[in-house]
């Protein structure tokens, strides 16, 4: 299956086109969530959403459930998600959606593309878990990419997959079931959470870009737990000032 959808919030109001499995929901003001209108994503699906904010808009980005990725047909095929935004001077982007679980055998190859003008602000964070329980979990690439005015702020990839002993390993999760990753990019307030931090099923470490913003990065046994770690410093409002 391949969709693409689209979602542009501006000064003259919230506009989408949703191309199923990849469902556009408005949930109150400029808040939106992903509905899921299938399941999957199966291997070899091909799904998009492009995201544009206008100048001195914010908006709220959530999914109503988890993600859950299963094998396609054709053994090792991946599963596709792409999504692009553009931030526009002074607006804001919160992209929070609900955890991605990546069952046996899945793939899922996931790429967020960002584009920054100098004052905007994003957030966002994701949580991937191997596989339901009582699995190993599947295969998962997950591709960050910032460009802040017209300059690389920012390139991340999370490669992690269930079945191989390496990344399971001591020198990769370390057993951890679930990886969850916050990045926060524009002017931020002191940060209050230490750079590195441990505790019983829980492995975290924060860092600063080179350039205003920071990401963190957490391990862990629950997803709870790593919801804890990965709390933005301030939830972005929702709407566009007036005059814009």
């Amino acid at each position: 299956m391949k969709a693409r959808a689209e979602l542009t919030v501006d000064a003259s109001g919230v506009r989408w086109r949703s191309a199923a499995p990849v469902v556009l929901r408005p949930t109150g003001g400029h808040r939106i969530h992903l509905v899921q209108g299938a399941g999957g994503p199966l291997g070899g699906d091909d799904l998009a959403l492009d995201v544009h904010v206008g100048t001195g808009c914010a908006v709220q980005l959530r999914s109503a459930a988890a993600t859950v990725v299963q094998a396609g047909p054709s053994a090792g095929t991946a599963a596709r998600w792409g999504v692009t935004a553009s931030v526009a001077d002074g607006a804001v982007l919160d992209w929070q959606p609900e955890p991605t679980v990546v069952c046996d055998r899945a793939h899922l190859h996931s790429r967020i593309t960002v584009t920054l003008q100098r004052d905007a602000r994003a957030v966002f964070r994701e949580v991937v878990v191997l596989g339901r329980a009582g699995q190993r979990g599947g295969r998962f690439i997950g591709e960050l990419v910032v460009d802040l005015d017209g300059a690389p702020l920012l390139a991340h990839t999370l490669l992690l997959d269930g079945a191989d002993p390496a990344l399971t390993g001591p020198a990769g999760t370390g057993g951890a079931r679930a990886v969850g990753m916050l990045v926060e990019l524009g002017h931020l307030a002191e940060d209050a959470l230490p750079q590195v931090g441990e505790q019983p099923g829980l492995r975290w470490a924060c860092s600063a870009l080179e350039g205003p913003g920071r990401m963190v990065l957490a391990l862990g046994d629950r997803v709870t737990d790593l919801f804890r770690v990965l709390q933005p410093q301030e939830q972005a409002g929702a709407g566009c000032r007036r005059g814009q």
